[in-house]
């Protein structure tokens, strides 16, 4: 697991993508500091030379340089306010496109293990609080430490006594940080992790909303989701509470360093001014000194009390860079592009005793023989769980498989670069996704560059062109999240349209008729059979009618293969593939 100090070390690597807007920031930073010194001095002129001296003619001179200093330090001050903002809105981007990219690029066992709503989590929440450890622990740290070191250098220039006295509270606030963050650090790491728990629940609470519903669980859904936000109350909670402690204890420690200074000072300017003759006047602490002190200190401590804040947020956002952070150093990003060149597809499959297990407990698939020819249709059936669609995420390598080899004519397919595999096929799966977008978009998905007729004339294949056209908008009606404001039988028909729009040499279909009623699949199987002379078709069914006129048919029980052959062979030979039979029509008839 990362620990923190390599949260920064990532954080000040990805920094340096950002030279120039660094260096602006810092420059104008330090010079608004810069120009503050200006008004102690002008102070300290004033109370001890203008004043008692009389000196009218010089009060408008230096009145002016005031002016000019202050307005040149707002003027300052409002160029880093912009280029800061700019800084942080184009720094959010970048890091938040980086994330998006590298989990678009991670294999599917990576999300196998994550939440949705955690994974949300670390987009919105923790890519904005990581840029800000770069804007207010670097941008705004930087000048702090550095206000701090000018305004004690220029302290024990001008008195080394009440120096030292400002300086008594310093050693206990540094010591106060230091544990403060020790403590925090790994508290705010885990309040990360209870808000990405807190979203994933909520996640799963709206996507699953009608199947609450349903059961009318409503009751025990918010009991869980009340006890999840409340361990999430109770980790902000711990972090709250030491910092009601840290920032009042650290702001009381300044007022002790004023409180010193204004009693030593003044005891000193008493002393001072009671002095023998034989000590010079430069060497005395006058009412302007002092004064000039106290506006130092003020100089002196502001930066500490900001440094305070800084540490604060420096803490939680290291924690939040190490969530963001864990995932963009992940190994084993897919590369679409790495690897041979599929030229013309035939079509021709092969799996060579395959095997595939998601962990050293559960296999999947076990010692696969499969032979497809080109333009072939070939089906697999089985029970729920025989790993049907298994082959299928194996053959498109969403999956690696961990024995065995798999080609695609002739070339073994973990030597193909994974774009032009998937090129290759058209893939409908048993839970039809469609995006938040109109049906042209989702449709386009299959092929850029289709035009409209195109696209209708794929929506007629699927049969789902009828329904398309009453629609209000047609090609341009939304289908709402997950494709809520279409059936069931009609996400899956947009998704055959889809399909068939990228005319692919190969189809895979796994269940691609399971959620159409009886007179849609008919369609769609008639349009499939009418494809099947110019690809190769992959079919995984459910309805073992729509593959009786499979070229070959390959019957699977807990992954693997028991028998395969025609439906004709496979009734005389496989007891198994005969009763898969049998219920199937017994479903089909019962369903009328």
């Amino acid at each position: 697991m990362m620990r923190h100090p390599s949260s920064m070390r990532l954080i000040l690597r990805f920094m340096s993508r950002y030279p120039w807007r660094v260096t602006a920031g810092l420059a104008m930073g330090i010079t608004g500091t810069l120009l503050a010194y200006v008004f102690p001095a002008l102070t300290q002129w004033f109370l001890d030379d203008i004043i008692p001296n009389r000196d009218t003619s010089r009060i408008v001179q230096l009145s002016a340089i005031g002016l000019g200093a202050m307005f040149l330090k707002q003027l300052f001050f409002s160029l880093r306010t912009l280029a800061n903002n700019a800084f942080e809105l184009r720094m959010t981007y970048d890091l938040r496109s980086r994330l998006h990219e590298k989990i678009q690029h991670l294999p599917l066992k990576w999300f196998d293990r994550q939440s949705t709503g955690d994974i949300i989590t670390r987009m919105a929440d923790d890519v904005p609080a990581t840029q800000r450890v770069i804007l207010d622990g670097i941008d705004q740290g930087v000048p702090a430490v550095l206000q701090l070191v000018l305004t004690a250098g220029v302290m024990f220039w001008l008195d080394a006594k009440l120096a030292m006295v400002v300086l008594i509270p310093v050693p206990f606030i540094a010591a106060g940080g230091w544990i403060y963050a020790r403590w925090v650090s790994p508290r705010a790491l885990e309040a990360r992790k209870a808000a990405g728990g807190l979203n994933s629940l909520l996640h799963d609470n709206i996507a699953g909303i009608r199947q609450i519903k349903s059961y009318t669980l409503e009751e025990e859904k918010q009991r869980g989701f009340n006890a999840s936000s409340s361990e999430y109350r109770r980790h902000q909670t711990r972090l709250q509470r030491a910092w009601s402690v840290y920032g009042p204890g650290m702001g009381f420690l300044g007022d002790t360093g004023v409180i010193l200074l204004m009693g030593f000072g003044a005891w000193w300017c008493i002393q001072d001014a009671i002095a023998v003759p034989a000590v010079p006047d430069a060497e005395k602490l006058t009412i302007g000194k002092l004064a000039q002190f106290l506006l130092l200190m003020g100089m002196f401590y502001e930066p500490v009390g900001r440094l305070h804040g800084i540490n604060q947020t420096v803490v939680t956002g290291l924690a939040a860079a190490h969530r963001v952070f864990e995932i963009l150093e992940l190994e084993g990003t897919e590369d679409l592009k790495k690897g041979e060149r599929l030229g013309e597809v035939r079509g021709e499959i092969e799996f060579k005793n395959v095997s595939f297990r998601y962990d050293e407990n559960r296999p999947i698939v076990t010692d696969i023989n499969v032979v497809v020819r080109a333009r072939q249709t070939v089906a697999f059936v089985g029970a729920t769980g025989a790993g049907k669609s298994t082959l299928f995420q194996l053959l498109t390598r969403f999956y690696e498989a961990d024995e065995g080899a798999i080609t695609l004519d002739g070339h073994l397919i973990q030597d193909v670069n994974k774009a032009d595999l998937r090129d290759a096929m058209g893939y409908v799966t048993q839970e039809s996704y469609l995006f938040n977008q109109s049906i042209r978009e989702n449709l386009l998905l299959g092929r850029p560059s289709a035009t409209d007729e195109e696209l209708w004339e794929a929506l007629r294949q699927a049969c789902a062109a009828e329904f398309v056209e009453r629609m209000d908008g047609g090609l341009d009606a939304m289908v709402g999240e997950r494709g809520s404001r279409l059936s069931g039988g009609e996400k899956q028909r947009i998704s055959i349209a889809r399909a068939f729009l990228k005319n692919a040499p190969i189809l895979l279909l796994d269940e691609a008729t399971s959620a159409v009623d009886t007179r849609s699949e008919k369609l769609i199987q008639r349009a499939i059979d009418g494809l099947r002379t110019n690809r190769t078709c992959l079919v995984i069914a459910h309805r073992l009618s729509t593959i009786l006129h499979a070229d070959r048919i390959y019957a699977m029980r807990n992954g693997q293969i028991l028998a395969s052959g025609t439906h004709a062979e496979l009734l005389q030979t496989s007891e198994y593939y005969a009763e898969l039979v049998k219920l199937s029509f017994q479903e089909e008839k019962m369903q009328g």
